[in-house]
Order: C-alpha cells, then sequence, then structure tokens
C-alpha cells in the first residue's frame, strides 16, 4: 500500500476514534440531563445552600448566692449584601446620606468612611462588606432602627450575625476553679459541666455568597437551638474575696513562686472559696501574680509535715503506741542508715522526751520517725497498708479534670524505697499529695472519720427552676476507729493552743474561736534533689475546734523573703477567712431573744435599686406592700419606709453612662457590658460608686470601676 493510503486510512481512524469520544460526551450530557438531573441539582445545592449548626447560648455558672462568675454577651457583626434582590435602590438613594451619617454615631467612624464602604460594595458587587465586629447589644438595637436598615434584612441587604463572648466578672476570683471556655482545652467547670451549660445545637438553612461567608436563608430555624443550663457552684464570693485578697498579700510580702488556699464545709464537702495565683513577669520585669494554673487540684506535691497526721494516725490504729506515750528525741539530731535528721531546734539541743501528742504538736521530725519506726520497722508493708486503709493512696475523684495522683508506695521495696523510706514517709518525704487531697484528710477527722470528696456544685438550673441537684459524696464512712479519732484531735487541737508549745500557738492566741490544725514546712525538690533555701509552707485545720464547721489548707511555695514556716507565711490566711466567717456568720453567735430595734423604728425588708419586674417579682412574693410610681419604667429607684415600699422611676438615658449605685451586681453589668463598657469591680455586695459620672457621654467612655460593698 502507498503512503499515501496509509496516511489516509490513518485519519480516518482518527476521525473515527473522536466521533466515539462525541458521542461519548454527548450521552454522557444527556444522561446528567434527565437520568442524574435531580442528583446533581441537589450536589450543586449543597455549595450554595446547606444546613448549618447554630450554636446555642452557653449557660451561666453563678456563685452561691447567685453572683455571676461566667456569663455569655451577646455581639453582633454587621455586613451588607450590595446584591440582594429585594434592595429598594431609591430609598437607597433618598436615606444613604442620613444613614452614613448614623452610622458614623454610634460605630465611630466618620460618614464619609461607610460611604466609600457603600460604593465600594456596589462596585465590586460585594455580597459580604464587613461594617462593625463585635457590636454590643445597645448599639445593636440602635443599628436596627437606622432608617433604611430599618427594613429589614432583605430589602436593605444589611444582615446582623449574632455571636457571642464569655466573661468573668469578678476574674481573677477563682478564675481557674470556673475555667476557661473555649474550642479546645477547655479547663475547670467549664469543661466538667460544658455538656450542661453548651445546650442543644440548632439547625439553619444558609445560602453561601462570595468570599465563602454563609447567611440565613431566613430568620426561622429548622430546629431552634436550647439554651445551655445554669451551673450553680459552692463557691462564697464573700469569702472567696477575702480568701483571694490574704493570699495576694502573703505571696507578694514573701515574694513566693505560687500559693493556693482552699475552705471547705466539713460536714458537706462544699468548696466555699479557692484560690490558685502563680508568680510571673511582665516583659517589663515588673511581677504580679494570676490564676494560670490549678495547684490545689493538680499539684501533687511532698507535703511534709502535715502528713504526719497520716503518720501518727496510722502508728496510733496499730495499736502499739498510744498518744501518751513518751519518745526520747534527744537532742533533735538522729542517724538512720547513716542519713542524719534533724528538728527545727536541733541547734537549741532539741526537744528530749516527749509524748506522741507533743511529737505532733511540736512537729518533731525525730520523733515522728521514730514513732513509726518503733510502730513498724519489722513489718514495714503493715504501714503502708495502715495508709491505704485510712484512703489517702487514690485521688478522691473529684469532679474536674487535672486532679494529681498521690503517690505513696503500695508495696515494701516498690520503686524508689530505700532503708530510709519508712522514716522519711514518716514526715512527709517520698510521698506526694495535692493540696485538696491532704485536706480532705484534716477534713474527715474533723467529720467524725467521714472522708467526703470536695464538690464544687450543687445544681443545675433553667431560668431560676432547679433541674437537678447534687449533694455530699462520702468516699469512707470512717477512715480509722472512734479511739484514734479522738486522739488525732487532741493532736491537732493542741498544736493551736494560744499559749502552749504547739508551733501555730502564737496565730491563734487573740482569736474568739477555737481551731485544731498542723503547720508544715518541707524542702523543695527539683532535678531528684533538694535544692537549699526553698522551701513549701503549708496550713491545714479546721474551726472551730469543739464542733467543726469548715475547714481550710493554704499552701505558699518557694518564698523568697528568708521566711518559710507555715506558722508565719500559711496560717495567717487561714485566720483571716476563720475571722471574717466568725463575724459574719450568726451560727457561731447568741440569738438574743428580745427585739434588736424598738417597734417604731421597725421598716419593711429593703431591696436593691434595679429592673422593675424583679423588684415587682420579689415583693408580690412576700407579700409586700408596695406603691409602683415609676410609670412602667425597666429601671426603678427603690425606697423603703415604715409601711410601704415607693418604686419610682430610674431614667435610663441612651448612648449615656447610668446611674448603677444601688444595684446589685447583675444589673450593673447588664446595662454597663451590654453598652459595651469594659467593667471592673473591687469587693462584693451593692454599687456604692462608679468611677465614671452618671450621665456622661459613651463616647468619652469606654472601661468603667464600680466598688462595691
Amino acid at each position: 500500500m502507498s503512503k499515501g493510503g496509509i496516511q489516509t486510512i490513518r485519519f480516518w481512524m482518527i476521525f473515527v476514534l473522536f466521533c466515539f469520544i462525541s458521542l461519548g460526551i454527548f450521552a454522557r450530557i444527556l444522561a446528567i440531563q434527565f437520568v442524574e438531573h435531580n442528583h446533581w441539582i441537589n450536589k450543586g445545592a449543597e455549595y450554595s445552600e446547606s444546613v448549618k449548626t447554630i450554636e446555642p447560648s452557653r449557660g451561666q455558672i453563678l456563685a452561691k448566692d447567685g453572683s455571676l462568675l461566667a456569663i455569655s454577651v451577646p455581639v453582633y457583626n454587621l455586613s451588607w449584601d450590595s446584591q440582594c434582590e429585594a434592595i429598594d435602590w431609591d430609598s437607597y438613594n433618598l436615606y444613604k446620606d442620613e444613614l452614613c451619617e448614623e452610622l458614623s454615631k454610634i460605630l465611630g467612624k466618620s460618614a464619609d468612611h461607610y460611604s466609600e464602604l457603600l460604593n465600594k460594595a456596589r462596585l465590586a458587587e460585594s455580597r459580604y462588606q464587613l461594617f462593625g465586629r463585635n457590636i454590643p447589644y445597645t448599639k445593636y438595637k440602635d443599628l436596627k432602627n437606622i432608617p433604611f436598615i430599618n427594613r429589614g434584612r432583605y430589602k436593605s441587604g444589611f444582615v446582623f450575625e449574632r455571636n457571642e463572648v464569655r466573661n468573668k466578672p469578678f476574674e481573677p476570683l477563682a478564675g481557674r476553679t470556673i475555667g476557661i471556655d473555649r474550642d479546645s482545652h477547655r479547663v475547670g467547670i467549664e469543661l466538667a459541666w460544658n455538656k450542661e451549660l453548651g445546650g442543644v445545637e440548632g439547625k439553619q438553612l444558609q445560602h453561601r455568597i462570595s468570599g465563602g461567608e454563609w447567611l440565613p436563608v431566613t430568620d426561622d430555624f429548622i430546629s431552634e437551638p436550647q439554651q445551655g443550663l445554669d451551673v450553680v457552684t459552692t463557691i462564697d464570693m464573700h469569702l472567696q474575696d477575702v480568701a483571694t485578697s490574704s493570699l495576694m498579700r502573703q505571696l507578694k510580702k514573701h515574694d513566693a513562686g505560687w500559693g493556693i488556699v482552699v475552705l471547705m464545709e466539713v460536714e458537706t464537702g462544699y468548696v466555699r472559696a479557692i484560690s490558685n495565683l502563680t508568680r510571673s513577669e511582665s516583659s517589663n520585669g515588673d511581677v504580679y501574680y494570676s490564676e494560670s494554673y490549678n495547684h490545689a487540684l493538680g499539684s501533687a506535691v511532698e507535703p511534709g509535715s502535715t502528713f504526719k497526721l497520716a503518720s501518727l494516725m496510722t502508728c496510733l490504729e496499730s495499736g502499739k503506741i498510744q498518744l501518751t506515750d513518751s519518745i526520747d528525741t534527744g537532742n533533735g539530731i538522729v542517724e538512720f542508715h547513716k542519713r542524719k535528721m534533724r528538728d527545727s531546734n536541733w541547734d537549741k539541743g532539741g526537744h528530749g522526751k516527749i509524748s506522741l501528742e507533743q511529737v505532733f504538736s511540736m512537729s518533731s521530725n525525730v520523733g515522728s520517725a521514730l514513732a513509726v519506726k518503733q510502730c513498724f520497722s519489722l513489718e514495714p508493708q503493715k504501714f503502708l497498708d495502715g495508709l491505704q486503709k485510712i484512703g489517702i493512696t487514690q485521688p478522691l475523684g473529684i469532679n474536674l479534670v487535672g486532679e494529681g495522683d498521690p503517690k505513696v508506695y503500695s508495696t515494701v521495696g516498690e520503686g524508689a524505697w530505700s532503708g530510709i523510706s519508712l522514716t522519711q514517709m514518716a514526715i512527709g518525704y517520698e510521698v506526694t499529695q495535692t493540696p485538696l487531697q491532704t485536706l480532705a484528710l484534716y477534713s474527715a477527722v474533723a467529720n467524725n472519720g467521714k472522708l467526703m470528696r470536695p464538690v464544687f456544685v450543687t445544681q443545675t438550673q433553667r431560668k431560676g427552676e432547679v433541674v437537678d441537684e447534687f449533694g455530699p459524696e462520702l468516699i469512707n464512712d470512717r477512715i480509722c476507729s472512734a479511739s484514734t479519732l479522738k486522739a488525732c484531735k487532741k493532736m491537732m487541737e493542741s498544736a493551736c493552743v494560744p499559749g502552749g508549745e504547739g508551733t501555730a500557738a502564737n496565730i491563734f492566741n487573740k482569736s474568739p474561736y477555737t481551731v485544731a490544725g498542723k503547720t508544715g514546712t518541707c524542702k523543695i525538690a527539683h532535678n531528684g534533689s533538694y535544692e537549699d533555701g526553698r522551701y513549701r509552707a503549708s496550713f491545714t485545720g479546721y474551726f472551730p475546734a469543739e464542733d467543726p464547721k469548715f475547714s481550710c489548707i493554704v499552701v505558699v511555695s518557694d518564698t523568697k523573703s528568708g521566711s518559710y514556716y507555715g506558722s508565719t507565711i500559711a496560717a495567717p490566711v487561714f485566720r483571716d477567712l476563720a475571722d471574717l466567717i466568725y463575724a459574719t456568720d450568726p451560727g457561731f453567735h447568741e440569738i438574743l431573744e428580745e427585739p434588736l430595734l424598738a417597734d417604731n423604728n421597725r421598716h419593711l425588708p429593703t431591696a436593691n435599686n434595679g429592673e422593675r419586674s424583679e423588684v415587682v417579682y420579689l415583693y408580690e412574693t412576700l407579700g409586700v406592700p408596695y406603691v409602683d410610681r415609676s410609670g412602667g419604667s425597666d429601671w426603678v429607684r427603690v425606697s423603703t419606709s415604715q409601711d410601704t415600699v415607693n418604686l419610682s422611676k430610674r431614667e435610663i438615658i441612651d448612648k449615656t453612662m447610668p446611674n448603677v449605685k444601688g444595684m446589685g451586681l447583675k444589673d450593673a453589668l447588664y446595662l454597663l457590658e451590654n453598652a459595651g463598657i469594659r467593667v471592673y469591680y473591687e469587693g462584693t455586695g451593692v454599687v456604692k460608686s462608679q468611677s465614671v459620672n452618671p450621665g456622661t457621654p459613651f463616647t468619652q467612655a469606654s472601661t468603667i470601676k464600680l466598688i462595691l460593698s
């Protein structure tokens, strides 16, 4: 065959191939158009319209008295869809100048700036031109009333997107325990109760616009989001305030690395105050303390002398020693396996021969080690078994993530066990406990042997109505025998008797209440060895000693002031809390039979100034007569006389600083934070003064400080 014939065949083959390809493409087009039409229509809709998850409003975290510890505040983004089909362009042209002027007044930038944004969006046919981000609720209400915007999203193209920001009004009080709400790595109550606080997600049909943004097709929901439950904690804000302030003073005074204080009800295990403060330095070298880590929950450290309660409790339970038995501590120095142990007064000749009770109250290391050696040197495993029986070898199972694991040998020879382990454990070394675990043991002694789990939450609520309640949680109904318990109480009381020989004898010599407890001082280990001059001071105890109501632990770590004893650093914080409770809790005082006021001086119950509906609800529930002269105003001033209560209008002038004096914190926060004002607080109770005068335009003030009392 000729060369031309071969080439002709090739052309025909290519032609036939292209015909087949064309037929294939045509067949595929027909299949897509008629057979798979619905499938691809739905597939396309997935990219232009989709059902989106709508996050619900997060529940509030409340203190014992209802004070707000964490609250979600609504904020809004404002954008413009210049391609919205229903925009009335005649109205747009008519109101454009006024629209820009009003945007300028509310959002702050010039009218020309907003006019330029509008022109730019139209020219670029933008479907998402942002005008404002994180706009507070009060400004959102004003923006919705601007001419043209008030025609609605479809006729104006302006779209409001609601978001929420999480605020902690009393920060840093109990900040780490309350926790942090974020998409990942939540902590504290925000994490432990995330399911309840988070609510139920909603569903809404949204369409995608240019830029990849999604906007609702309508304001309706496929399924409406359900707001999260409110969580009521055990925290008492009055006690929390004092605990944090007192701890802060001691940390600053002694330039400490970190410190904690926890106050707990003996009978219930309810934690009434918890503060965790850690030292930090700013970029310019300034030292400050903040709640960056929950040491009370998570830091399992060597407890030092506070562990002597567990050691001597185990000795007493063995029956081989009694509280009145004598132990010869000699000159305060003893050697175990060629390693010396000293008492704090070894340089003064030591304690000599003292009773077991004095060993504890004087915090004799030598005496404690000799007592444990006397009881368990032949059978050290029984000492470990005794500690396990008390219940200090396992975590407490607290309903917060991050509890540190206690480390206590379970068997002789385990891990780093050596010839001195028995005597080292006797004085709180070669073991670790978190502060909460130590406190739970001391509280169990106060609670007649019942070991309670520390509790941080008592209720969940929806709109003020109780959904679930959570009561005290018993871990162990008897940590030791009644006789041992009695002896332990006596030891702890001896350590704190004013004028006595105990290590805390001088701390409570002017207190009108009795205390039982134990001081602790422990060297700090680093990289397997103890560093000179680094100590952790602590005090753990309860009061009143004869009828315990509250237990408390204070730990101050790594002081740099040269002072490191628990009696001088940690115990004063305990005393500050106990003083406040004794002064304010009527349970500690005798109730007088005679009336406190003459009849002619009696008056009806008073209420704070605040929201009218809540005040009216309160008085109607209590059956208190009142006269409403507010004219239906949202906010009222309350004045109480002998026979009646008068409600008068409290005028809140738009865009000016309101007068929040006399209001409770919740109402003051609502007014100020929804107006976009950053609020700082000091104290607890009702607002006594505000740093910005009422009537000051919002444009002149972005922050305000409130003094509560």
